[in-house]
């Protein structure tokens, strides 16, 4: 494959990481806020797309060192290995979360969601550092991505200070 080809490879893979990430990302936050059939989809399937995106990003890696083999290994910055090696971790370990949830009927590890949630967040920043810098680049893809991150945040906050004001309401 050429250089190019490697190219459209990555922005692929990254863009079909990132729609199972945002599915995954807002499926709760969208059942709390606005229960309906899709939101509770989204929500009953949430471990089914972290394993999709666990998945996705693995043809991502793969993506990525065909693009090395093809530009060559000194290209690659340690710093980069090191930052994009963290998140692979991450996505890895939501990825075993997940499955073990849907070996156990929704029982996952001990002290689960605190660090999901954490893991969540990191890997939307790194999603959201990709694509929101790009909106001035005129690409609508771009704008379109960085508005799904965006939203997804807005999502996500907005049903935590709903169940805040719920907890306050009720003490």
């Amino acid at each position: 494959m050429t250089e190019a080809g490697l190219h459209i490879a990555l922005r692929v893979t990254a863009r079909i990481t990132f729609a199972f990430f945002v599915c995954a990302f807002t499926g709760n936050a969208l059942r709390d806020l606005w229960p309906g059939k899709l939101s509770v989809w989204l929500s009953r399937n949430r471990d089914w797309f972290l394993v999709a995106m666990a998945v996705a990003h693995t043809f991502h890696l793969a993506a990525i060192i065909a693009f090395f083999q093809v530009v060559g290994w000194s290209k690659l910055h340690l710093v980069v290995v090191l930052g994009g090696g963290s998140v692979y971790l991450l996505i890895y370990a939501l990825a075993a979360t997940a499955i073990t949830r849907l070996r156990r009927n929704g029982q996952g590890f001990p002290g689960s969601p605190r660090l999901e949630a954490a893991a969540l967040y990191l890997i939307w920043l790194i999603f959201a550092l990709a694509f929101v810098p790009r909106i001035v680049s005129g690409w609508p893809v771009y704008s379109i991505l960085a508005v799904a991150a965006l939203a997804a945040l807005v999502i996500r906050i907005a049903c935590l200070m709903r169940h805040k004001r719920s907890l306050a309401a009720a003490a």
